[in-house]
């Protein structure tokens, strides 16, 4: 159990909470399919699924070690496995649909922070965004670093300048939601780029916050994260 500060962790606490999604459980989008397979989960969809969240002993304000149940700061679904990455917590908690832990994925200790991350369980990989702004970590299902890729930056189209969110599609290719540019940056699995999209009759009057999908793409946006537009892999607005 670690040994934090009382105050500090009440902090990432209430930070925690804006990392997850906003929708439901089965939220409706143009395609029924996608969702089953993946999807960014709420508090309240992880309590509907019975999972147990870990706790950590805390020290409070008056000295005194307390128990303190972890929040979680990014949950994902991947057909029947649920990936959630708690406050505190240097790895990935892999669980089943019946809210029963399967196994846990460490992460490398030069991560750091996490911001967000994206599972391939085709080839076996997790993309993570750490805290820096620009920077993508790639591992494997045992937690071994494979690679890193980002260059910081506002100039050229390759350049990445604060990610937002991220997500992995069926190719393997990684969509970078980014900060600066209110787009999507698009990489291949090796970290080569690729294109972008977001147009701009999207998102001029929409600051864009999360991006999800696999096979389509589902960007939200808006002052309550409400506005959810659904793209192809490509970038290419459906419907």
């Amino acid at each position: 159990m670690e040994r934090r500060s009382f105050l500090k962790s009440s902090m990432s606490v209430c930070a925690a909470s804006t990392f997850l999604s906003a929708g439901p459980l089965l939220a409706h989008t143009h395609d029924s399919n996608e969702v089953s397979y993946t999807q960014r989960l709420t508090g309240s969809d992880l309590n509907s699924l019975n999972i147990n969240p870990p706790s950590s002993l805390l020290e409070n304000p008056q000295n005194t070690l307390v128990k303190v149940q972890l929040k979680p700061i990014v949950a994902r679904r991947y057909a029947s496995n649920v990936y959630i990455l708690f406050e505190l917590s240097k790895h990935i908690t892999v669980y089943d649909n019946l809210g029963e832990k399967i196994s846990e994925i460490p992460f490398p200790d030069a991560l750091g922070h996490i911001k967000d991350f994206a599972i391939d369980e085709q080839r076996q990989r997790i993309f993570i965004a750490s805290r820096n702004a620009y920077s993508i970590h790639v591992i494997d299902f045992n937690g071994q670093l494979i690679n890193t890729f980002g260059n910081y930056g506002i100039e050229l189209p390759h350049q990445v300048s604060g990610i937002k969110s991220i997500t992995s599609d069926n190719r393997g290719f990684l969509h970078i939601l980014n900060s600066y540019t209110n787009d999507v940056k698009v990489f291949d699995g090796q970290g080569s780029y690729q294109f972008s999209y977001g147009p701009k009759s999207l998102t001029k009057n929409t600051t864009l916050s999360s991006i999800d999908g696999y096979q389509t793409i589902r960007l939200s946006g808006g002052k309550f994260k409400d506005i959810v537009y659904t793209l192809n892999v490509d970038g290419k607005t459906i419907g």
